[in-house]
């Protein structure tokens, strides 16, 4: 995750390809404070876990499940959206790319999709790998992606994933019939997932990659654009004690482990009333490389700004986590497989992180 200098041309590919998760050079940005800084009041208390527990199953409407994520998170939400696009029912990608972008090759995935900034088209070989798989049933058919409600973020300072890869995404959902609500992409934004929670400014690339762009006199609120699609009218946004918990929950269960370079633990936020009758939705929220727990703790989760709007609006937000590994498989900076680092058939419904984190999503569904 940093820009051009920090790696050189091909010093270490694999170093390189996991740069492309999420991070890049500085450019100018508005000195907008973020609202953690801005409101004293907000307290956070209720977002510390208190110990790893069993994932629960709750009354999610089938309806409202959504996915999200950031880089590599980007382009993992990609592939999970494509995949089991039966199951999600649209998505909000932040600087990610086309579906099967880097051809499971790493290279490709350095040199064609990101890593450096640099970029070159594979959108042609995205969609005939994307055919050709619906059409084997590797996964769910194409046709469930036609109307999907699809968020896209890319900014114009982002020297990591070039904007003319997330214009690829644009163009790929749209050939398959999605509906391309918004795609933000004139903001002065470096590479980093945006929230009125994060807390740096729009142009900055560096640790934790969660920026906050300025929107006039105030800061922008990419969550509240995107979930407002996804699930209606909202009820005003929480920024004083969040009334939901935040749950530590165990990704072990699931085949999660260091053989397939993801954490032992995740993290879910599940509104005061989910536990209840009622029913929720389900937004699945995924971190870029070098966001993970050992990196930035969990600001991925208390910055990410989606937990304000869940907290009385009803939507459980799932946070898997993915870990840093420097033997096999290699990911030394702990970004999700969207390359083949772990498995060739990432991509597919079979691919060995899409599996465990959709048995994830069908426990949370299961009732």
């Amino acid at each position: 995750m940093r820009s051009a200098a920090t790696f050189g041309l091909l010093v270490s590919i694999a170093v390189g390809i996991a740069a492309t998760g999420c991070q890049g050079g500085g450019a100018s940005a508005p000195s907008l404070r973020p609202l953690t800084e801005q409101s004293d009041q907000r307290d956070t208390s209720s977002l510390l876990p208190t110990g790893i527990q069993r994932l629960r199953t709750y009354n999610i409407d089938p309806q409202k499940v959504f996915v999200a994520g950031i880089s590599s998170g980007g382009f993992f939400g990609v592939q999970m959206d494509v995949a089991h696009s039966a199951t999600f029912k649209g998505a909000a990608i932040y600087a990610g790319g086309v579906y099967y972008c880097a051809l499971d090759n790493v290279v490709t995935a350095l040199l064609d999709c990101g890593g450096e900034g640099l970029y070159a088209s594979t959108l042609a070989e995205s969609e005939a790998y994307l055919d050709q798989q619906s059409s084997a049933g590797t996964i769910d058919n194409e046709r469930n992606l036609r109307r999907q409600p699809i968020y896209l973020w890319s900014g114009t300072a982002d020297t990591v994933v070039k904007q003319a890869e997330m214009n690829d995404l644009d163009t790929e959902y749209r050939h398959y019939g999605a509906d391309v609500f918004k795609y933000d992409n004139n903001f002065p934004a470096e590479h980093g997932w945006e929230s009125p929670n994060g807390e740096l400014a729009c142009g900055t690339a560096a640790e934790p990659y969660m920026i906050v762009c300025d929107l006039g006199n105030r800061p922008y609120d990419s969550e509240r654009t995107w979930l407002s699609a996804f699930f209606g009218p909202l009820r005003a946004r929480n920024d004083g004690r969040l009334q939901g918990q935040l749950i530590n929950f165990d990704q072990t269960e699931f085949g999660a482990g260091a053989t397939n370079s993801m954490d032992t633990n995740g993290y879910a936020f599940v509104p005061r009333d989910c536990g209840q009758n009622r029913r929720c939705g389900l937004v699945v929220a995924f971190h870029g490389c070098l966001q993970t727990q050992a990196d930035i703790g969990t600001k991925f989760v208390t910055e990410s700004g989606i937990d304000e709007w869940a907290d009385d609006n009803g939507i459980i937000v799932l946070y898997p986590y993915a870990i840093k590994s420097s033997t096999v498989p290699f990911n030394p900076q702990g970004c999700w497989d969207w390359w083949g680092y772990d498995d060739p058939n990432y991509a597919t419904k079979s691919g060995t992180q899409t599996a465990i984190v959709y048995k994830m999503v069908e426990r949370l569904m299961s009732r």
